[in-house]
């Protein structure tokens, strides 16, 4: 619920209000789709936007492609001019973290993306929504879905096409079936417009979630996501 108050001061209107909202960005590229709705809503309501990044590791143990992200979601929250906090969750519930510093900073507005559990995950784990809700209090909960990232791509990409990603030493690239190397998973690849190489989105869909890989001229940007991951047996295992 939006709290707004009126001030009239020499014959003007000035509204006031005590919004704040904050933001969880987590692992992938949909944080910078996060961060910009917040950031229009932020700008809307005139009001502080915090982003939250949960993480398991210190920030000097991120991987290569972690320190990306962060860098972007940086350059992002300077664009809206928010501010970012990063914590890691080496011993708590991220629930819990998030939940702690919307008390800190009073935040009214709360801002996640929608949750990868499968509903077995959710009957013996307990739900991460559901868990939050309870501690949070009056906090306004807002869940944008992941889903949706598709219909926002048809301006800056081309449609996807199914492609599968083939190994090659410590690389991972997107190939048909003429490729070498040993097949690691398929999905959609969404190239961008007005480029001639291979570069976009991948889409992929794990047992329980949906995630977007960056793709550089064929290459898998965030390798470290296959690591200790099996999407489909290779020929022979059976």
């Amino acid at each position: 619920m939006l709290k707004l108050l009126c001030l009239e001061k020499k014959g003007m209107i000035i509204l006031l209000n005590n919004e704040k909202i904050l933001v969880c960005v987590y692992y992938g590229p949909n944080g910078e789709r996060l961060i910009r709705r917040g950031g229009e809503l932020a700008r809307l309501l005139q009001c502080p936007l915090f982003v939250l990044s949960v993480i398991p590791l210190r920030e000097d143990e991120l991987d290569q492609a972690q320190e990306r992200y962060m860098a972007e979601w940086q350059m992002k929250c300077d664009e809206y001019g928010a501010t970012f906090i990063v914590k890691t969750n080496e011993d708590r519930k991220a629930s819990e973290i998030i939940a702690e510093t919307a008390k800190n900073h009073q935040i009214t507005q709360l801002i996640i993306g929608q949750s990868g559990q499968t509903r077995w995950q959710e009957i013996t784990r307990g739900s991460f929504v559901n868990e939050l809700l309870n501690q949070i209090g009056e906090t306004d909960l807002h869940i944008v879905a992941v889903q949706r990232m598709d219909d926002q791509m048809a301006d800056t990409h081309e449609r996807g096409i199914r492609v599968t990603v083939f190994r090659e030493g410590s690389h991972y690239l997107l190939g048909g079936k003429e490729s070498g190397g040993d097949p690691i998973a398929e999905g959609l690849f969404f190239k961008e417009l007005n480029t001639d190489f291979d570069t976009g989105l991948l889409k992929i869909k794990t047992d329980h979630e949906i995630q977007y890989l960056k793709i550089s001229h064929g290459k898998v940007v965030e390798s470290s996501f296959f690591q200790n991951r099996k999407f489909f047996d290779k020929p022979g295992d059976q």
